[in-house]
């Protein structure tokens, strides 16, 4: 079969950075123009930064149109055909090893999950498995779908999931993933295994909401599970799609797996078209050149309200917008503890580490004006818990507030002055300078943080580029000073985003800013042997979202609503707080 890359072709990484620059431009003039009216006291009679964004949309719309027409000529080829617009590229489809969101996508075309959510309620419903539970909770038997088959014609059985999540305790595998209280996987048959818990479990299909590897494709010793071929061009499938090919940074096209166990997808073809720039993705979903977007703005939204071509579809998000403060020097980042087990004393982020400069930095900025640009549906967020669980939020905790002279207060109690008069803060001859790193869609928010920090005194430089690379280059490497980024889970509970960012263990890991704080491990450690019931959880939920707004290692912005858009040839989809329907059930309208 040809090659599609020059089908599904887009913008080079210049052009990308060129419209990227006019973008920023027109929006730090947008953000001045919004400063100079709060300070006269004219807060929001003036076009705000939502309708700055959008004049600056218009501004350069004709030149985004112009570099569609000429290199993003990516029309799907046949009816059959769905085109989804990615953010990036992903980095893995091995499952255990995942990190960022557009993997977990991915992983799902091709491999097979226990269970799947409604995405009505959030609750788990069988998909690879049906399972029955033991009348203490204790124990739960699995069973897997008879006609389940890798693509290659191989069964999948209870080895596969053996092998999948015996990688998680794998040393030389060092995944962040576990399943609490888990005491055993005993194989019953190929098609029959049981887990064995030592206490009840509330989050088991969320702790276990990956997919199911392949067992017979890697080594059984885990020697090639880094590095085996399958992570990146999965040669069997045990989804609902197989893969065809890929072109790095620019595509991967999937073909319908007529052997799913689900049932045979009624898209034929599924291309994923990598665009990186948010603005370009909008253009190609308006102009029909992709089908779907799972990444729109805010500001993007009321323009799509309107476009009778395609259907917009909001809900809130179980995640939040956050800018993570490194704790530890980023010339020398380690794990916190040894091969022994024992905690490794790091050096501190030579500014960061002072919780004085950090509570400068979070006071020092109106986080107002970013909630409002965040647009309808944004709320405000003081901790590690969504308002999508208002139960499990603590009512406690006051909104930030800003103070700029009581920030630059601190900084100066800190030792950070301007002693030479030039604007800029030095400390032992060393000026306050700070490098604000953020992915393409927090390009706002990153304006708007950079000058307000400006104000105080801090130089600051901005940096951005190829989500995967800027994950994996800089946060994961923690070789950074402040990160900007969002997270968000499809369950209904914060228990998995708390055991993915904060434990100490998970050090040169995702816990990516090297924030260690045993108080918070062992009350994360705690919630496996807690009650499911929300007012069992409550008090510990409440001390893990003090201790995080008493040390501050990332300053919380907003939480913000998903927004989906897709052409109306895509028909029998839904989208929710929680998820998707199953994709073998969309469909494409009949022209």
């Amino acid at each position: 079969m040809p090659s599609i890359a020059a089908h599904y072709s887009c913008p080079s990484p210049t052009m990308q950075k060129t419209l990227h620059a006019i973008l920023h431009f027109a929006l730090y003039v947008a953000i001045i123009w919004r400063k100079w009216h709060k300070s006269s006291g004219k807060l929001y009679p003036v076009p705000d930064l939502r309708g700055a964004t959008s004049m600056k949309r218009y501004g350069i719309i004709l030149i985004i149109g112009l570099l569609m027409a000429a290199i993003l000529p990516i029309t799907a080829q046949d009816d059959s055909t769905l085109i989804w617009g990615f953010p990036a590229d992903g980095s893995t489809f091995n499952s255990v090893l995942q990190v960022e969101s557009v993997d977990s996508t991915l992983q799902g075309l091709v491999l097979p999950f226990l269970a799947q959510t409604d995405p009505a309620t959030g609750a788990d419903e069988p998909n690879l498995t049906t399972w029955e539970i033991s009348d203490d909770g204790l124990t739960y038997t699995f069973t897997i779908d008879p006609d389940a088959n890798w693509s290659d014609g191989t069964p999948i059985t209870s080895a596969d999931v053996a092998f999948t999540i015996g990688a998680l305790s794998e040393e030389s595998v060092g995944s962040f993933r576990s399943i609490s209280n888990l005491e055993a996987l005993n194989i019953i048959d190929d098609k029959t295994f049981e887990m064995v818990f030592s206490a009840q479990t509330c989050n088991l299909f969320s702790e276990a909401g990956f997919g199911i590897l392949p067992a017979h494709v890697y080594a059984a010793d885990y020697s090639d599970f880094a590095t085996n071929p399958f992570n990146t061009q999965p040669t069997i499938s045990g989804g609902p799609f197989t893969f065809v090919e890929r072109s790095t940074d620019e595509f991967l096209r999937f073909a319908a797996n007529d052997a799913y166990y689900g049932g045979t997808p009624n898209i034929d073809q599924l291309v994923v078209q990598v665009i990186p720039d948010p603005e370009v993705r909008f253009q190609a979903l308006e102009s029909g050149s992709v089908d779907l977007v799972n990444t729109i703005t805010a500001d993007q939204a009321p323009l799509l309200e309107t476009n009778p071509n395609v259907n917009l579809v909001s809900f809130p998000l179980n995640g939040w917008y956050m800018t993570f403060f490194n704790m530890a020097d980023p010339s020398n980042p380690q794990a916190a503890y040894d091969e022994d087990g024992n905690l490794i004393e790091q050096d501190p982020h030579p500014i960061l580490g002072d919780i004085r400069v950090r509570e400068a930095l979070v006071m020092g900025w109106d986080h107002e004006d970013s909630l409002f640009l965040a647009g309808e549906g944004a709320l405000p967020l003081y901790g590690p818990v969504a308002p999508v669980m208002p139960d499990l939020v603590n009512e406690e905790l006051a909104p930030y507030t800003y103070d700029p002279e009581a920030a630059m207060a601190l900084l100066e109690e800190a030792g950070w002055v301007d002693s030479d008069g030039d604007g800029i803060r030095e400390k032992d001859g060393e000026p306050l300078a700070l490098e604000l790193i953020y992915l393409a869609a927090n390009i706002n928010d990153a304006a708007l943080i950079a000058d307000y920090w400006g104000d105080l005194g801090i130089n600051v430089t901005l940096t951005t580029g190829e989500q995967g690379a800027m994950i994996g280059d800089r946060l994961g490497a923690q070789n950074f000073d402040a990160f900007i980024i969002g997270v968000t889970w499809s369950s209904p509970t914060p228990d998995e985003l708390l055991k993915f960012l904060y434990p100490s263990t998970n050090d040169f890991g995702t816990n990516f800013n090297s924030y260690i704080n045993t108080e918070l491990d062992d009350l994360i450690n705690s919630l496996p042997s807690l009650g499911c019931a929300p007012e069992e959880r409550k008090a510990t939920y409440d001390r893990i979202q003090e201790i995080l707004r008493e040390d501050l290692p990332m300053d919380f912005l907003y939480t913000q609503v998903g927004r989906v858009a897709h052409s109306l040839k895509l028909e029998n989809y839904t989208a929710t707080t929680w998820g998707t329907n199953p994709i073998q059930e969309w469909t494409i309208a009949d022209e």
